[in-house]
């Protein structure tokens, strides 16, 4: 092996001393940290000042987002299959009154035809019906007071002539009687007034025979008889009329199922197709697809005016209040900000189905003040919601609070000794907390000792 020059070996013999020196001086050093730690020193990385600031205190929590409304549409013919002959495409936002979806309307304008034909054919009947009601109206008029009260009429004037000829014949018979006795006048004379006043009496028993007879049984007969038809008559018209109101609700039907066949957005959204049922494999409506009524569309959420469904745990249930302010984050859009507002508060606290024992969480519900239409339902957002706001408020760093006895306490740093003294705590938000009692604004404390839990609690 050669040997060191001479250079080196005079080096290492300098410096020798100097390496212990240093090597103490570092020992030292780290010895006083340590007694100071041990001693619970103030530093100036260790110390906070009281301050008065305003505390803001906030919960932040995670959901979903979800439309305040949201309508499906479906078809709107009742009882059969319609074919899709337009979709306005999934995923445009729409105002409302765009048009949706179109359905074929070919079969109902076949049967609309056929519809008005049979209208058409109903009102001949109608009015067909109307004369015969007509004719019948008129056959009770003649038998009040028509030709059959001129029968009855003129039967009663033959009466009263036939009843004078009879009382005109009798008084000739009676005058020619006493004539017979003085021979002024022959038997046979006597004879023929005789027969004469007989025949006359006969024809008017005949004539009153006839005219109690048109008066009792056969004016009255013809007039039940007419009223009869009357009655049969409006019974035709009145069907008459049915049918034809039924064809024409049965037109006007045909027409707004045409007319409903295009479907218009009711309130502005995002088109969003719903899938077809029965299709393998799964998949969305589409044009020329033939679907039921009561198969949905199309829905439309309202993302202008969006919610956001999230929860809050049992110990922080009593902190939020229906109004309280919210600012939203989205993850899918991590520089958009929005403000919003607590509009619900859930009645009964669930736990996860997996985990029944676990802390139990209460619903709530921010309605957004604003919205963006890059919104989507179902989005991940987090709410941040003000639960305190504490104006010009004694704090310190919750770091410098610690837990003993039950109560708070916190060290206070006097010079290069500290001093144990209990403090009322009031709000926190994680960084800072409320002093009420115990410490004066400009006190400093020490920071070393770490709040039990990593945080203090609430008043």
């Amino acid at each position: 092996m050669s040997a060191s020059p001479r250079w080196w070996s005079g080096w290492s013999r300098l410096r020798r001393p100097w390496v212990v020196v240093v090597a103490a001086v570092l020992c030292g050093v780290a010895a006083a940290g340590l007694v100071l730690r041990a001693g619970r020193g103030p530093g100036d990385a260790l110390v906070a000042s009281a301050v008065r600031r305003d505390l803001v205190v906030t919960l932040t929590e995670a959901g979903a987002l979800r439309p305040a409304e949201s309508i499906t549409y479906r078809s709107p013919l009742v009882g059969r299959d319609a074919e899709i002959t337009y979709l306005t495409p999934d995923g445009t936002y729409v105002q409302a009154g765009d048009l949706l979806i179109r359905l074929d309307t070919t079969d109902l304008t076949q049967e609309l035809n056929r519809a008005l034909e049979t209208q058409r054919q109903a009102d001949v009947e109608v009015r067909a019906a109307e004369a015969d009601r007509a004719d019948a109206a008129a056959a009770v008029e003649s038998a009040t007071s028509g030709a059959g009260a001129l029968d009855v009429e003129e039967a009663t004037v033959k009466l009263g002539l036939a009843e004078k000829n009879v009382a005109r014949l009798q008084s000739d018979y009676d005058g020619l009687k006493p004539l017979l006795d003085k021979g002024f006048i022959t038997k046979d004379e006597l004879d023929r007034s005789a027969f004469e006043l007989e025949q006359a009496q006969a024809d008017l028993s005949l004539m009153r025979k006839r005219v109690a007879l048109l008066t009792d049984t056969t004016r009255p007969r013809d007039e039940a008889r007419a009223r009869v038809q009357v009655e049969q008559r409006d019974a035709q018209v009145a069907n008459a009329r049915q049918h034809a109101r039924d064809l024409a609700d049965q037109v006007a039907a045909l027409r707004a199922a045409i007319r409903a066949c295009d479907i218009y957005a009711v309130h502005p959204g995002l088109v969003v197709y719903e899938e077809l049922l029965g299709a393998s494999p799964r998949r969305r409506v589409r044009v020329g697809d033939r679907v039921p009524a009561t198969m949905p569309l199309v829905t439309i959420p309202e993302v202008e005016r969006m919610w956001l469904d999230t929860s809050v745990r049992e110990a922080d249930l009593w902190r939020v209040h229906v109004g309280q302010p919210a600012d939203v984050a989205v993850d899918a859009f991590p520089a958009l900000r929005l403000a919003g507002h607590v509009i619900t508060i859930g009645t009964l606290g669930r736990s996860a189905a997996d985990r029944p024992f676990d802390e139990k969480r209460f619903g709530i519900t921010v309605a957004l003040d604003g919205s963006n239409r890059d919104l989507r339902p179902d989005m991940t957002a987090r709410a941040t919601i003000t639960v305190a706001d504490r104006p010009h408020v004694l704090t310190v760093p919750v770091a410098a609070l610690d837990q003993q006895g039950g109560g708070w306490v916190v060290s206070v740093v006097r010079g290069w000794a500290t001093e144990t003294r209990r403090v009322t705590v009031g709000e926190n938000n994680g960084f800072d907390a409320e002093i009420l009692d115990g410490l004066h604004e400009g006190e400093k404390v020490s920071l070393v000792r770490g709040p039990a839990d990593g945080a203090a609690g609430s008043k």
